[in-house]
């Protein structure tokens, strides 16, 4: 799961006795059942970026969806999926923001 190591390293790097406190990231295990994530992006390229919620929907047992809006990025999905949220986040702060399609689709 080189992704942990990878988010471990990004928090070690924005903690400066305060981000940690006030801002930080949140995983929780849901109910319904799954995961769902929550990562401040303040004083990163994402901070002013928006991002309406994106979801893939196989079926009711696999699925998962983010959405990133106020230095916030927020992902949930199923209980397989919590790998697949972090790698998204990861993918946004290394690649930048998806481009939309043109009209013509290409």
């Amino acid at each position: 799961m080189e992704i942990l190591t990878w988010l471990q390293a990004w928090y070690v790097a924005r903690c400066d006795g305060e981000w940690e406190f006030r801002e930080g990231i949140k995983l929780l295990s849901v109910s319904n059942p799954g995961w769902s994530v929550e990562i401040n992006v303040s004083d990163t390229l994402l901070e002013d970026a928006c991002i309406p919620l994106t979801q893939f929907h196989q079926s009711a047992t696999d699925w998962y969806g983010y959405f990133l809006e106020d230095a916030l990025f927020v992902g949930s999905g199923d209980p397989t999926k919590l790998e697949v949220i972090l790698q998204v986040f990861r993918s946004l702060l290394e690649d930048g923001l998806p481009v939309a399609s043109s009209a013509t689709g290409l």
